[in-house]
């Protein structure tokens, strides 16, 4: 899967609505009263300076629920440990993959059996930009 966009996140607005439980059981599905409002800038971007929004494109993470042109959350600031998934820059291109270790070797792993695992080798241009905190999908 790769990165078509990258762009930076404004924080100039407040994005706030009421949060409402929504019971579902059978019959009885029904939506229940406001508990409490919701400010998804405080949910989706806790330390706005360390987060960019990535729309991607390509199938190897669908097994990861990952879609074409859905928007991933990214922190610059998180160190990817084992089975995170990262938006790698990989020789020139920017890549989502989960990232592995594996005795001290470290591999990108597609979410799509199609695709083999790329194994990180000296020679190559690699570097985290960093892991994927939310996914916003497109319907």
């Amino acid at each position: 899967m790769k990165v078509r966009k990258v762009v930076e996140v404004k924080t100039n607005y407040i994005f706030e609505a009421p949060l409402i439980s929504a019971k579902i059981s059978g019959k009885d599905s029904k939506l229940q009263s406001v508990s409490h409002s919701f400010d998804l800038n405080e949910y989706l971007l806790p330390d706005p300076k360390n987060i960019f929004l990535v729309r991607v494109s390509g199938e190897s993470m669908i097994d990861e629920q990952i879609f074409e042109g859905d928007i991933l959350v990214v922190d610059k600031s998180v160190q990817p440990s084992d089975g995170k998934i990262v938006i790698a820059a990989l020789n020139g291109d920017m890549a989502v993959k989960v990232f592995r270790k594996i005795e001290d070797k470290i591999y990108l792993f597609s979410a799509n059996k199609k695709f083999l695992p790329i194994e990180i080798e000296g020679f190559m241009e690699f570097q985290i930009q960093g892991v994927v905190k939310h996914v916003i999908h497109t319907y």
